[in-house]
């Protein structure tokens, strides 16, 4: 009787293991580097990344049965992505790939040579390419917007939003860790007819005690007026050391539930609305987020429960005790509570102040501003912010100081410099710069013409330096049999590369760049090669302004046979 008992329960333990390969696109164990509805910069994330225990090339399987709805190759982003609609309305992503599978890299190099680049979005039609469930449909890598190897793995629902894939998996993920409180934060408000004003006052932080692992109180808070409060939070799981984001934020006053905002659905409209979810103004002076817990003004965010109102607390002589309590939770119902006490003190000053500052406009939200300074012109269209607000603008020398990057955008705001006081031979070699990034070129009529959706300082720049450019194994008149690929390093310090291109005798190749070191290479198994020995290579790269550098080679390599 042991020995069956024993039996079963290696079989049923192996079968909980095997479920990697059902439940999740990769046949490993699963550990996580990032969560669904994470606070990334400007957007929420929309998946899971998989740790890929520090390697590329793992096999990456497709979840269920479908079609390839999309395959995208791009420098930044995603970088390599495969989507696919499955047959119960439901979509996948599978993100930063190495490459695809066999199959699939033949649709898309067949793509990419005939549209002469390495970026591509090809759109097959439904069911045309099939894929069945536990299809190997690429490798694992670090292509795109990507710091180390990992699988951005996406589900969506029929209406293409994004839903927590964790929802929908057998496996579980091992997480018997609460979330990790850093700070706790409040401020006064005032209200209007439309909402809660916004009040660009920066927090206070509460000092809070721990009572257990999950289980913190902070000092009695005395106060008075209308309070919001503000977290500086993130999850942990086991077996990795990676900061995660929350699933679910709940508040309450004396026990009634006052607030309670849930990160497991979105829409991709809603991805830059984190910058009113978040307190902007910290995040961008002190690089860390403290997530508002309530509800301003022109917030449109759906994750928020608003039959519970805007999170504020009314701090009064008929309210004059109140316990507050957050409650931080992470997909697996680990929480952690903070407990906060307050006391209503008698005829305590408001701490927001209303500023004027040298050089500062009223923006009005629902108003339309063309502002003409000295050498550069501004346009606002109605909108651009979430709030009416006051910003510092003027236009010293070369510089157009747009207040501060501490203040969100929801529209661009166009830019025009005027160029009368260049020479019209270097025009051509200008562009705008925020810092030392690039903005734009775009001329038209003796202005350069930038939009932007961020404050900050804009001045104009000029790049009359050509790319740096250098082949790194291959030599004049080298045999090359035994070279798998062509390796490039390109680099530029100014306005940046905009295109590259490279031939071998005369007959356009693909190379596939890689951002983070940046390298070009070119993979001889194209096959873009002639029936002779001898082959001349040519690469030629342009910046954003026009600048040219090329590069030439004449090298040997055995005929195809």
């Amino acid at each position: 009787m042991r020995f069956y008992y024993l039996l079963f329960n290696i079989l049923l333990f192996t079968n909980v293991i095997s479920q990697n390969s059902v439940d999740y696109p990769l046949d490993i164990p699963i550990i996580l580097s990032g969560t669904f509805g994470e606070l990334r910069p400007n957007h929420f994330h929309a998946g899971i990344d998989i740790k890929t225990q520090g390697i590329e090339g793992l096999n990456v399987y497709s979840i269920a049965d479908g079609y390839i709805s999309r395959i995208q190759i791009t420098h930044g982003g995603n970088g390599k992505a495969l989507y696919i609609k499955h047959d119960n309305g439901q979509s996948s992503v599978y993100a930063h790939l190495k490459k695809f599978s066999k199959k699939i890299e033949k649709i898309v190099k067949k793509v990419q040579y005939s549209e002469e680049s390495y970026t591509v979005k090809i759109f097959p039609k439904k069911n045309e390419y099939r894929i069945t469930a536990k299809e190997i449909i690429g490798l694992s890598g670090n292509t795109g917007r990507s710091t180390g190897p990992h699988l951005h793995y996406e589900l969506r629902d029929n209406k293409d939003r994004p839903i927590n894939p964790m929802k929908y998996k057998f496996y579980k993920v091992k997480d018997t860790i609460p979330p990790v409180i850093s700070g706790v934060y409040f401020k006064n408000f005032t209200k209007n007819i439309s909402g809660i004003k916004y009040n660009e006052a920066s927090f206070s932080k509460l000092k809070i005690k721990k009572i257990n692992n999950s289980l913190f109180r902070s000092d009695t808070l005395k106060i008075s007026g209308l309070i919001g409060f503000g977290v500086n939070s993130y999850d942990r799981m086991n077996n990795t050391w990676n900061k995660m984001g929350l699933s679910e934020i709940l508040t309450s006053e004396n026990g009634i539930k006052k607030f309670d905002m849930n990160l497991n659905k979105f829409s991709y409209e809603e991805w830059r609305h984190i910058n009113n979810f978040i307190d902007y103004s910290t995040y961008k002076k002190s690089k860390f987020r403290v997530q508002k817990l309530y509800i301003e003004e022109n917030n449109p965010l759906s994750m928020y429960n608003r039959k519970l109102g805007d999170g504020i607390l009314n701090i009064n002589d008929t309210n004059p005790y109140v316990l507050y309590s957050i409650k931080l939770y992470d997909y697996n119902n680990n929480f952690t509570e903070i407990l906060i006490p307050i006391m209503w003190v008698e005829n305590r000053k408001n701490h927001i102040k209303d500023q004027t500052l040298k050089y500062s406009y009223n923006i009005e939200r629902d108003s339309i501003y063309n502002i003409d300074l000295k050498n550069s012109n501004l346009e606002i269209s109605k909108n651009t912010f979430y709030h009416n607000t006051k910003l510092q603008i003027f236009h010293t020398d070369n510089v157009l100081h747009l207040d501060k990057d501490t203040i969100p955008l929801l529209k661009p705001i166009t830019i025009k410099f005027n160029l009368n006081r260049y020479n019209d031979s270097i025009i051509n070699k200008l562009y705008v710069a925020n810092g030392n990034t690039f903005v734009s070129n775009r001329l038209k009529e003796k202005k350069i013409i930038a939009k932007t959706s961020i404050l900050g300082d804009f001045h104009i720049k000029i790049d009359t330096k050509a790319p740096e450019l250098k082949i790194l194994n291959l030599k004049e008149n080298q045999w090359a049999s035994k070279i798998k690929k062509i390796k490039i390093k390109v680099s530029d310090y100014d306005s940046g590369i905009k295109k590259y291109d490279a031939w071998i005798n005369n007959r356009w190749i693909l190379l596939e760049f890689n951002p983070s070191t940046g390298i070009l290479s070119y993979d001889f198994n194209d096959n873009i090669i002639n029936d002779s020995a001898r082959n001349d290579l040519l690469v030629k790269i342009e910046d954003n302004c026009g600048n040219i550098s090329e590069i030439s080679r004449t090298f040997y390599r055995k005929p195809k046979g």
